[in-house]
């Protein structure tokens, strides 16, 4: 399944609000979210963000505010990926889709990624490129993460699994090592260097495979 709660459905859920303050909160967000969608700048979206935290009070419980900015960043890589990657016109970029694992006598597993590039194959995607993103990476989600690219290479060796992040709250040790075994890993900031290089990196494993 896509994503069925987007972050444009967690803004009108706060501009619908019987609560004045979280109404206000919702029009704010509204206004960041419209820039950030236009520009698609790192530093316009980072705002975004950093105002979802700032508000956090407001916005209420610890599971929407989580799964808010956890599908904001989502949707922020997905976008970049669609507009700034000249994605092959046989492929396409999908956002919370489930991709195959296994196939065989035992029947079709999925595993859900956050972003994929590849081809519909019924139920689920057949990937050639596999994104996670993480909002605060730590040593549980790292390692989250790496069990979902082992399990994705393990079907299809072939798929290239990036990983992609904003604050870094791991070991640079335990990070250092995560290298081996993912194709990429890049901190996106408002300097965007990181994310012309996911960019970089992501055309040139799709073209590897023209």
């Amino acid at each position: 399944m896509a994503r069925l709660k987007k972050p444009v459905d967690y803004i009108a859920e706060l501009q619908s609000s019987s609560d004045r303050n979280k109404r206000r909160v919702g029009e704010q967000l509204k206004m960041a979210y419209a820039t950030w969608t236009k520009t698609l700048k790192t530093e316009d979206f980072l705002k975004f963000l950093e105002l979802i935290q700032r508000n956090k009070e407001k916005i209420g419980a610890a599971q929407f505010f989580g799964k808010f900015r956890a599908f904001s960043f989502e949707e922020y890589v997905y976008h970049v990926l669609k507009t700034r990657v000249r994605i092959p016109k046989s492929l396409n970029v999908f956002w919370g889709r489930r991709c195959k694992v296994s196939a065989g006598k035992n029947g079709v597993y999925g595993i859900e990624a956050d972003i994929a590039i590849g081809v519909e194959d019924n139920a689920f995607i057949k990937p050639e490129i596999v994104v996670d993103a993480k909002v605060e990476l730590d040593a549980s989600r790292l390692k989250t993460a790496l069990a979902s690219f082992m399990l994705v290479k393990a079907y299809n060796r072939k798929t290239r699994c990036f990983l992609v992040y904003i604050k870094r709250e791991v070991d640079a040790a335990l990070l250092k090592l995560a290298r081996k075994w993912i194709d990429g890993i890049f901190e996106f900031n408002a300097e965007e260097k990181e994310v012309k290089k996911f960019i970089v990196a992501v055309q040139e494993a799709l073209l590897q495979k023209l």
